[in-house]
């Protein structure tokens, strides 16, 4: 019955076929951040309905929440440049709203790695204004050792993915690359997440869902204080 809905026209679709040959692809999280609706009468309404999952909602505020940590990171920059690495880039959306908004004033400069050379492509044509800004790697994360240290350490959506002992070993991997006074901030959806059935069924997307006392307990694995360890979430608590 569902068959017909269950193509590359369709979010839910395009999760389920895996065009790319991947889950959370940059194309279907552009989809999310820019609410696309299929022009197709027989699926727009599957499109509107997808936007409304709680998880659709928590992945574009997830994108806000970046902003403003980029906004602030910016403002307290005192005239001096600041250095961004974001793992698992995407299509870079954030980084193109934040600089859309603040380009006259902006001190940050961005290392953008993604092992998927589409989405680089995607991500440089996307943001071709503000290239001056930024370094593009194509790389595996795992395998990646970055050339220099860095004021924030961004992954919004791509430690969900690891097995536990690979979350701990690049929390652990990266925090030595933090400048005095930055930060790492890593993301990953909850236990807590009433899309997650329907994500699992019907888009054949599968993550690793964690507690906020699991994150806690890898990033004390990883040998971090637990003072300078502290969960936050965006508003729905979904990520």
């Amino acid at each position: 019955a569902m068959k017909p809905i269950l193509n590359p026209g369709t979010i839910i679709g395009f999760s389920f076929t895996k065009p790319f040959g991947y889950n959370g692809d940059f194309f279907i999280i552009e989809k999310i951040y820019q609410k696309y609706v299929s022009s197709d009468t027989r699926y727009r309404k599957w499109d509107e309905f997808f936007h409304r999952l709680p998880a659709a909602i928590a992945v574009v505020n997830r994108k806000k929440l970046a902003i403003e940590i980029l906004q602030q990171l910016n403002a307290n920059a005192a005239g001096k440049e600041k250095t961004v690495l974001i793992l698992g880039s995407g299509p870079v959306t954030e980084v193109h709203e934040y600089l859309k908004e603040n380009g006259a004033s902006n001190r940050l400069v961005f290392d953008l790695l993604d092992l998927d050379q589409r989405a680089i492509e995607y991500a440089k044509s996307k943001n071709r204004e503000f290239l001056s800004c930024m370094r593009f790697m194509n790389q595996n994360v795992i395998r990646f050792v970055p050339d220099r240290s860095y004021d924030l350490i961004w992954s919004a959506g791509l430690f969900d993915y690891f097995k536990d002992k690979h979350f701990v070993f690049m929390v652990k991997k990266f925090y030595e690359h933090i400048l005095p006074g930055g930060e790492m901030i890593i993301g990953n959806f909850n236990v807590e997440n009433p899309s997650r059935k329907i994500m699992e069924v019907l888009g054949d997307w599968f993550l690793y869902h964690r507690s906020e006392e699991e994150l806690v307990g890898f990033a004390r694995q990883a040998g971090i204080p637990s003072d300078k360890i502290r969960v936050v979430t965006e508003p729905l608590g979904i990520n």
